[in-house]
């Protein structure tokens, strides 16, 4: 591959509020990160929270996206829904796109409304399709935790993403690049040609 943003896979992960999935909840939390498989580099390339109010959002909800890893705080700050979506999808118009667990990003959320990208970039197998058993999400909405423990098992002590402690979505669309990165060295993720 060589490095033009059209060689590059986006890694795409979101921290939602809850576990149904459209139309019942909502994303709240977006990252992206554009991955160029080849070098092994890794570039953040998007980070929004989605502006609510928390009160209307609900207290369930909230515990539930704060259990994920959402700063629910940040929501009074946020980047309006429709802002996001423009934005999400400028980036990842015609562009190979990926997530750890494609049923929880694509399936519940972004190829429905207001998303909607289908027809608008090409959608490549889950990365964790390609780990073993134990690093595979029994449910979608398991992916955060799994996330995280394939990430600790895979790198041990080392944090090739530089995330430490961070919960986010774009934290989690690190972890996940470098998790594909390391299974495309070892020959475990394959891309089109």
């Amino acid at each position: 591959m060589a490095d033009s943003m059209s060689d590059r896979i986006f890694v795409v992960e979101t921290i939602s509020d809850g576990a149904e999935g459209h139309p019942y909840d909502e994303v709240l939390s977006i990252g992206v990160c554009s991955v160029d498989l080849e070098t092994g580099d890794v570039q953040s390339v998007y980070d929004a929270v989605i502006q609510m109010e928390p009160k209307y959002v609900g207290k369930l909800k909230l515990d539930y996206a704060e259990q994920h890893g959402l700063d629910v705080s940040q929501l009074y700050n946020g980047v309006p829904v429709e802002q996001v979506v423009k934005e999400f999808k400028a980036i990842i118009n015609g562009q190979y796109v990926t997530s750890y667990d494609i049923r929880q990003e694509f399936t519940k959320y972004l190829i429905n409304t207001p998303w909607d990208i289908t027809l608008e970039a090409h959608v490549l197998p889950s990365i964790m399709n390609r780990q073993p058993i134990s690093f595979r999400c029994k449910k979608p909405e398991d992916e955060p935790d799994i996330i995280r423990k394939a990430y600790n098992k895979m790198f041990k002590r080392k944090d090739p993403a530089n995330v430490g402690k961070d919960r986010g979505a774009l934290a989690l669309a690190q972890m996940a690049s470098y998790i594909m990165i390391n299974l495309y060295e070892r020959e475990k993720y394959r891309v089109p040609q």
